[in-house]
């Protein structure tokens, strides 16, 4: 990758010093009209972007006052403003996590609701660049809605979770795969031999079904062929599909996405848990009680804002040409629903 133009090169092109370049550009009257346009024009040609952190910490310099807080923008498109967040989502909240890392280093998060009455892409975008910020969370979006229009080159964005499919960006998500691999390997250990895997309710990222699966099918290659079971079909399954799997795969340990449904149908099928069968929860749901991997919500907004700030110190901005991905690793919890078989 070529490396960013430097205010120097501008300098070189021009033919002038690098203070005059400073000058031009932020269009200051102590350098005559003709320059300053001669020093954009090659500023431009050369693709040159100014740094905003940089301009802020010289602006201080200059004026020995400090710096307001530099504001970062957690961006939802939710129907609702508040939507994504508990109590009206089940989902975990990144938001206080990302607040407080962002003060750590200076920043101020604030949120920005893209769906708000009458707000179209270029009016927000718009908005966020005439208050200067030019740094962008973007927050999971909700169920059935996986892309978003904006003018992304205008801004440095790290996205949080999977989906957010079209642009692909930079973004910061819990480690699914070893989420799987693990709750199979602890059901292993507690000495279940006949694990399934079921889709108890819809997932807002499909992709995130997807390594979720991956790990437990690529388990399952590791035993042998009389504990191997398919997962319960349909994507989510229904509690009529359920009970013909169940009642035809016979496992002795369940892995679902959301353990509620499950833990209703099996009890309607005279299944009690951890009795007659265990079950490992893959999602973050604590309050229930369930085996299974949790992840802290703050570590994931914390990592996206760290994430962001890097971008932001570098000055990239846009849609990445390589995208990176930020995997964080939960913490096994035991529950009641995992007791090891006698």
């Amino acid at each position: 990758m070529p490396a960013e133009p430097t205010l120097q090169d501008v300098a070189l092109r021009a033919g002038v010093h690098r203070t005059t370049v400073s000058l031009a550009l932020r269009d200051h009257p102590r350098i005559p009209e003709a320059t300053r346009a001669r020093v954009k024009a090659v500023a431009a040609k050369l693709g040159y972007r100014s740094n905003p952190l940089v301009s802020a910490l010289m602006q201080s310099r200059r004026t020995g006052r400090a710096v307001k807080h530099v504001t970062l923008a957690y961006v939802t498109n939710y129907p609702t403003c508040w939507g994504w967040r508990p109590p009206y989502h089940d989902r975990p909240d990144f938001f206080p996590g990302a607040v407080g890392r962002a003060r750590d280093f200076g920043y101020k998060l604030e949120h920005f609701w893209l769906a708000e009455p009458g707000m179209t892409p270029r009016r927000f975008c718009d908005v966020l660049s005439a208050r200067g910020i030019n740094g962008l969370i973007i927050g999971r979006l909700p169920p059935g809605q996986n892309a978003m229009a904006l003018e992304w080159a205008r801004f440095s964005c790290v996205a949080l979770g999977m989906t957010l499919r079209n642009p692909l960006l930079h973004h910061v998500t819990e480690n699914h795969f070893d989420t799987a691999w693990r709750a199979m390997r602890q059901c292993a250990e507690r000495g279940y031999r006949r694990v399934g895997f079921v889709f108890s309710d819809a997932n807002d990222s499909p992709r995130v079904g997807d390594r979720w699966l991956g790990a437990y099918q690529s388990y399952q290659l590791r035993l042998p062929k009389a504990g191997r079971l398919p997962p319960c079909p349909q994507v989510p399954t229904d509690e009529a599909a359920f009970r013909a799997w169940f009642e035809r795969t016979r496992p002795d340990a369940l892995l679902a996405n959301h353990s509620g449904p499950v833990l209703a149908w099996l009890r309607r099928l005279g299944r009690q848990v951890p009795r007659d069968v265990g079950l490992v929860e893959l999602e973050n749901h604590p309050e229930l009680d369930c085996a299974g991997v949790y992840y802290d919500p703050a570590k994931i907004g914390a990592l996206a804002v760290e994430m962001l700030v890097g971008l932001m110190h570098r000055n990239e901005t846009g849609v990445p040409d390589d995208q990176h991905e930020i995997l964080l690793t939960g913490e096994w919890r035991d529950g009641r629903t995992l007791p090891p078989r006698r």
